[in-house]
């Protein structure tokens, strides 16, 4: 099933068992809500394995703490010198670890994650 909502254009695809149901409860509560039916199995060919699109490729690598640090910090809509004074870790710091340069011990983790307010064990 496809549903989209006039004002703000929302594209989402909801399969399997309940799939109605859920589609009865969207048209009661947003009108003039626009439902398309779920493709068929015939349609399979449009799909592709997760492993094989770019999206997946592009984060597979994205394993790093700093990758996983500078991405929590632009989520945050921070700058580094944003998150070096909400943590108290000096911008120098932070560069080079979202730059795979410096690792980030626990201390620093402990520290940067008060600034997200996140577990520590996050950014490790």
């Amino acid at each position: 099933m496809r549903v989209v909502e006039k004002a703000h254009h929302i594209d989402v695809s909801i399969f399997g068992e309940g799939a109605d149901v859920i589609a009865d409860i969207l048209r009661k509560n947003i009108p003039g809500i626009k439902i398309t039916p779920a493709p068929s199995a015939d349609d399979d060919e449009q799909y592709e394995e997760i492993k094989d699109s770019d999206w997946y490729k592009r984060i597979k690598g994205l394993t790093r703490p700093g990758d996983v640090l500078r991405i929590r910090r632009e989520n945050a809509d921070m700058t580094q010198a944003q998150l070096s004074e909400k943590s108290g870790v000096a911008i120098p710091n932070i560069s080079l670890m979202e730059a795979g340069k410096r690792p980030i011990g626990p201390r620093v983790a402990k520290k940067l994650a008060g600034a997200f307010d996140i577990n520590y064990k996050k950014l490790l």
